[in-house]
């Protein structure tokens, strides 16, 4: 069962970041660890070496050969895997097989770019200012492209998989394997239906794909095939009840359809003021909901306006959870100098759902209590829906663009004093601006404080 509850952060100040933590409990229907690939190659591997001498009866000489073969032994099995890593059966020339050895180059291609550029990133600062900026464009460019590229061969594996499940078993292999690993990443955008090939074609079932592609489907709001795959999950631990997580997706689905019933008007009325934000991991393009959170709107274009976002960190990236930026000190402690009210009881309030931006709060610093009138510059994007929190933190905007990027972004949480000791470098905002707003006169309504100069 997923279990939503408030967490103080641990900081010793009377400004802490009052938010939530999804437990993903052993029991839970969402419950999975990634520690290792699944391929054969990589298990016979570990029975190889687990079998090695124990390294306190060998010489120094002995164990330097032993760790030399364990090296050779890994990089023989990464170049098999490489070689045969989604590859199509030998000599297949049919239209299916061109179309999926045409993605997949592509898709290689992207990475191979990614890579390079990475490369330059990373040696930037020994250069100029002008190539900083080229290299740093190329690099969220190149993040988008192979996004891209990465989403079309999911599509194109996974329709190529479901034509010919036995034909195609490799390609379906490395799609339980990169399923896997994506969704332990929070990297569920476009993998829906390849989770759906997956999970459809599965002669035996097994519980930590289940359950992996029931989390790509919640993030994707398809909560139909959420509760299908949990149901299946469920026979693994037939003594556990979950009524009240089948309760909670019954709400989701009640509120994803009128949230869509929503989107749908907007779109047709298409007056949604909208900000870029350029990120350390990307372009990204959110559109502000000012019909239901007016004074929110108000405040947050105020804000891009004077230039306030710039180089803040998401000092808060949790799996499974939210990115978290907005904080004037980078650790979770910082506003803007005042605070706005809540609009969470407002008739059109919305709710959380994947790349839903909603307002970070204070709390008592005896109580721990929420406070909701605490609202400032503290904002976070959500990785899935949230239904603990609707109703408690003004959501005031969506991702409509470049949803990846926050994929991409550092976990750490700031807000720990370990995790500052240890120099993490955050991501951050670059730059933001303004794309489109209304004729309304953007300030912010303050409760208490004053605006910054």
């Amino acid at each position: 069962m997923i279990v939503t509850e408030y967490a103080n952060m641990p900081i010793q100040t009377n400004r802490i970041t009052a938010f939530f933590v999804i437990l993903i409990a052993g029991s839970g229907p969402f419950f999975f660890q990634v520690e290792k690939s699944f391929g054969q190659d990589q298990n016979s591997t570990q029975k190889t070496v687990g079998n090695a001498p124990s390294a306190k009866r060998l010489t120094p000489e002995e164990r330097a050969a032993e760790k030399q073969k364990s090296r050779q032994l890994q990089n023989e099995i990464a170049i098999k895997r490489q070689k045969s890593f989604g590859m199509l059966p030998a000599g297949d020339d049919s239209e299916v097989g061109k179309k999926y050895q045409s993605a997949l180059n592509e898709f290689r291609e992207s990475a191979v770019a990614l890579n390079q550029v990475q490369l330059s990133f990373d040696l930037a600062e020994k250069f100029t200012t002008s190539f900083r900026d080229q290299i740093s464009r190329e690099w969220q460019e190149g993040i988008h492209k192979s996004f891209l590229a990465k989403s079309n061969w999911l599509k194109v594996a996974g329709e190529t998989y479901l034509s010919a499940p036995d034909k195609y078993s490799a390609i379906g292999e490395t799609l339980c394997e990169m399923l896997l690993s994506d969704v332990e990443l929070d990297r569920t955008d476009g993998w829906l239906e390849a989770a759906k090939a997956i999970i459809n074609t599965m002669k035996s079932e097994k519980e930590d794909l289940l359950r992996a592609a029931g989390l790509v489907a919640y993030a994707n709001s398809d909560f139909d095939f959420t509760e299908e795959c949990l149901v299946r999950a469920q026979k693994f631990h037939p003594d556990e009840v979950q009524p009240q997580f089948m309760a909670e997706i019954k709400d989701v689905r009640e509120k994803w359809t009128h949230e869509q019933e929503i989107r749908k008007r907007e779109e047709e009325k298409n007056d949604n003021p909208r900000v870029e934000f350029v990120t350390t991991k990307g372009r990204m393009v959110v559109e502000l909901y000012e019909d239901s959170a007016p004074e929110t709107v108000k405040n947050f274009i105020y804000l891009v306006g004077i230039g306030f976002f710039k180089d803040k960190t998401f000092f808060r990236v949790e799996k499974h959870v939210c990115a978290q930026t907005g904080c004037e000190k980078g650790d979770g402690t910082g506003d803007a100098g005042y605070v706005i009210p809540s609009e969470v009881d407002s008739p059109n309030r919305r709710d959380h759902f994947r790349g839903t931006m909603a307002m970070a709060l204070g709390n008592d610093s005896k109580t721990g209590q929420v406070l909701p009138n605490t609202g400032s510059s503290q904002f976070y994007f959500a990785f899935l829906p949230m239904p603990q929190l609707d109703g408690k933190h003004t959501v005031f905007g969506r991702i409509v663009e470049g949803q990846e990027s926050m994929n991409f972004f550092r976990v750490m949480n700031l807000g720990q004093e370990s995790q500052r000791k240890e120099g993490k470098e955050p991501d951050i905002i670059i730059s933001s601006k303004v794309l489109r707003k209304r004729d309304t006169v953007y300030k912010p309504k303050i409760l208490a404080g004053k605006l910054p100069k």
